[in-house]
């Protein structure tokens, strides 16, 4: 019986499965078109993070109008009294919100990874992975909603309450919140959606007890709102615990305060709306041959007295261009650090507490949380210009002549295995000798079945400037692998200074 009611579903509503399907391609094609050079074109990268955006939306509606298409809240529609078992009815609609997640990411996500490269198996279960977490938060929250509410309306006004309830929240929040795609986060949402729709189902289905279905929903989503404004500092904690068994409390790294006040910067820092920034001199030692990513930095200021002033984070995500600033300290670091003169932590803080702050006497910390990397293999590839290729046990690559600098290449891969979360590379020259620094990348994302999932749906993320002669056409390359060894916490005090003592540019800062 269930499958009739399926097979009816889907003829009196293709409409919106065809929607569905058709921005799926959209999506997929414009992932595809982008290729690996994920910053080639921004308009169609924004483009296709939209459509993305847009499959959660109309599948999601489609589930809702499918499933109020038999309405539990009612109680004059015929199927209460035709023989139909209540099972058979939950049966059908749970299969059609399946098919309207589960299987076009499954499909499409499997083609984006074949089509970068990755080997089959891999990315068969990378696929299964991701179009099963793409069912739960999608197909699941749809059918709940759906079950509780009487039209269609109704589902989209809660669903635009809660996505209203979430932007105040972390508006509200003086700390940074976690990545909702981190997997502590995320586990946790998906652990509340499975358990509360079931709950939710059940109710409905077997009870028609509208009153306490709505009630498990309202404690749900007041769960998943906690969860997504879990503070970034407990997740790194969780994440390294539960990875690594601890936290150390040392690593292949020294970051130390360099007492250097009114120090001389060269370059200078674009203007930030409602941002000032200062900035740190620092000392910076890491060990040869291993690579340390910051995840995230907490800063907070003091009085001379101790007293609190104020608590935030440092942005990794700025838009401070090396070309602005030639000693910004970056989110890789790596042996090559070593010996550099004025590197600098560029602190954002918002002007108006810069400007209530700046003259008075007082002590900053930051709070690092760092990853550190060991390298596990090491291979030479030629790549030819603009031609995405494979490279045996790290991914695929493609080399692009940077358009702004002609004695520059940009290396972009999308990695594949475990090992290659963390890339560094070398271009040599005709005689096999190296050209220029070595420059490394390092990625937190995470990998399922031995495959980095951003292969199945993004493209690529590592991103590197290597030095090349113009006009030849291929770049050999030595590129090295490396594997996460632990996970570890370090903190710099700056003694009692005035905030724009510590660089010659922060009273420019706080004031642009």
């Amino acid at each position: 019986m269930w499958l009739h009611i399926l097979k009816k579903d889907l003829r009196l509503h293709w409409l919106y499965v065809a929607a569905v399907i058709a921005v799926k391609v959209t999506a997929v094609w414009l992932i595809l078109q982008i290729g690996i050079l994920a910053i080639a074109e921004p308009v169609r990268f924004t483009l296709s993070a939209f459509s993305e955006l847009a499959f959660a939306g109309v599948a999601g509606l489609a589930i809702i109008v499918v499933v109020q298409s038999d309405p539990v809240i009612s109680n004059n529609d015929d199927w209460l009294i035709r023989p139909v078992h209540r099972r058979d009815l939950a049966l059908a609609k749970i299969v059609f919100a399946a098919l309207v997640t589960l299987v076009p990411a499954f499909v499409f996500n499997l083609a984006v990874g074949l089509r970068h490269g990755v080997d089959v198996r891999p990315a068969i279960g990378a696929a299964a992975d991701t179009a099963l977490v793409t069912f739960i938060s999608i197909g699941l929250p749809a059918l709940a909603v759906a079950t509780i509410t009487a039209s269609w309306l109704q589902a989209v006004g809660i669903v635009f309450v809660i996505f209203l309830t979430w932007i105040a929240s972390t508006l509200m929040i003086d700390y940074q919140p976690a990545a909702i795609d981190s997997w502590p986060v995320a586990l946790a949402l998906q652990v509340i959606l499975v358990i509360a729709t079931a709950l939710i189902l059940g109710l409905q289905y077997g009870r028609r007890n509208a009153a306490t279905a709505r009630g498990v929903f309202a404690v749900a989503a007041l769960c998943a709102l906690a969860v997504t404004v879990t503070p970034r500092t407990i997740d790194d904690q969780i994440r390294h615990i539960v990875d690594d068994g601890k936290v150390a409390a040392t690593g292949p790294i020294r970051l130390s305060y360099r007492d250097r006040p009114n120090a001389t910067v060269i370059g200078t820092i674009a203007p930030q709306h409602g941002i000032a920034v200062i900035l740190i001199p620092l000392n910076v030692m890491v060990d040869p041959d291993r690579v340390v990513a910051v995840n995230h930095i907490d800063v907070s200021i003091a009085s001379g007295d101790g007293k609190p002033l104020y608590r935030g984070a440092v942005s990794l995500l700025s838009s401070y261009a090396p070309i602005q600033f030639s000693q910004f300290l970056s989110d890789t670091l790596d042996g090559a650090s070593n010996g550099q003169q004025e590197r600098y932590q560029a602190v954002n803080l918002p002007r108006d507490i810069f400007a209530k702050l700046k003259s008075a006497p007082a002590s900053m910390s930051l709070t690092y949380q760092l990853s550190a990397y060991a390298p596990v293999a090491t291979a030479n590839a030629t790549l030819a210009l603009g031609v995405a290729q494979k490279v045996a046990g790290f991914g695929t690559c493609e080399t692009q002549l940077n358009a702004v600098k002609k004695q520059a290449v940009d290396l972009f891969c999308i990695p594949a295995t475990n090992s290659s979360n963390c890339l560094s590379a070398r271009v040599l020259d005709p005689t096999g000798a190296s050209m220029g620094a070595q420059q490394t990348r390092c990625s937190t994302t995470t990998t399922l079945w031995g495959l980095n999932t951003k292969a199945l749906t993004a493209p690529g993320q590592f991103v590197m400037e290597l030095p090349a002669a113009s006009g030849a056409a291929t770049r050999p390359l030595t590129l090295t692998a490396y594997r996460v060894t632990r996970h570890f916490t370090q903190t710099v005090v700056v003694p009692q200074v005035k905030l724009t003592d510590i660089t010659g540019s922060a009273g420019s800062a706080g004031s642009t």
